[in-house]
């Protein structure tokens, strides 16, 4: 629950492409250093880079910027909400997140990841809001939520594979599941919830500064006009694996994912842009 509102003349901005070549720049002064005089610890090879199956359990922490709109029918295009500025959302909020994946032969690779949000707060409104078919005027204290369970599926190739270094491209789909609620004593409480599925196209590559330590990066894009949706979304990463045992690791990343999204659909009419950005720490396994 947060019912601290941030001052109007201090909007809320995500920076990514400042923290995420700062990340790279440092991963990649850090790691040769951090690998210099390092033990083999018996093996030649990053498992990582071996290894068929692959589990990752991270904790993300990001910022997180929402906005999102729902139309009517009978009264027309709703109120353009920002969740963390105009209802009280919080803006940061730690994210539990697991990634897994196998690998097919030498070059081919499948991924799975998840992770969820779900944030709620009470506040009073301080403009009159149109959410779908109900209006909250100014002062009225409104109770919101805004969940997201957040799906990623890829398949990869290795068009570059050795002992050293990765680089491939993938296919995939990120499906992503939307639900608000907007409520207030004596109104109705209006609700709303999509499920997006946006197909994506991107690379990959990982790079083994010693058989200990690993650079991994990923970039997917994609953007969509068809039936229910017009969207895009975008997906960076990137990270620092140090493996102390030949089988697990510990790593830290950067992350940025954006989605913008207009639906057409009988559940939610209108559009829904979100906004992640911020550091991870894992622990990794391979065998």
């Amino acid at each position: 629950m947060n019912n601290v509102r941030r001052p109007d003349n201090a909007p809320m901005r995500t920076r990514p492409w400042v923290g995420l070549p700062t990340a790279l720049v440092l991963l990649g002064l850090l790691g040769p250093g951090l690998a210099a005089g390092q033990d083999t610890g018996g093996w030649k090879v990053h498992p990582y880079l071996q290894d068929r199956w692959y589990l990752q359990l991270a904790a993300y922490w990001p910022k997180v910027e929402t906005t999102a709109r729902l139309d009517s029918t009978t009264l027309g295009r709703g109120t353009e909400l920002n969740f963390e500025d105009d209802l009280g959302l919080k803006d940061r909020e730690v994210l539990g997140a697991i990634l897994a994946s196998v690998r097919l032969g030498e070059r081919w690779k499948i991924e799975f990841e998840y992770f969820a949000l779900n944030r709620e707060a009470t506040l009073p409104v301080n403009k009159n809001i149109q959410w779908g078919n109900t209006v909250f005027p100014i002062n009225t204290t409104v109770t919101s939520s805004f969940d997201s369970d957040v799906y990623r599926l890829s398949a990869g190739y290795a068009f570059v594979k050795d002992d050293r270094r990765e680089f491939g491209a993938t296919l995939g789909v990120h499906v992503t599941d939307f639900k608000t609620s907007l409520a207030a004593g004596g109104l109705a409480t209006e609700g709303s919830d999509a499920l997006a599925p946006l197909p994506t196209i991107g690379v990959y590559g990982a790079y083994a500064v010693s058989p200990r330590w690993l650079l991994t990066g990923r970039l997917d894009y994609f953007t969509l006009d068809y039936d229910d949706y017009d969207g895009s979304l975008t997906n960076v990463n990137a990270a620092v694996e140090y493996r102390f045992t030949r089988n697990f690791g510990v790593g830290v990343g950067y992350r940025y994912v954006k989605y913008d999204v207009d639906l057409t659909k009988s559940s939610w009419t209108g559009n829904a842009n979100y906004t992640f950005s911020g550091p991870t720490l894992f622990v990794s396994g391979s065998f």
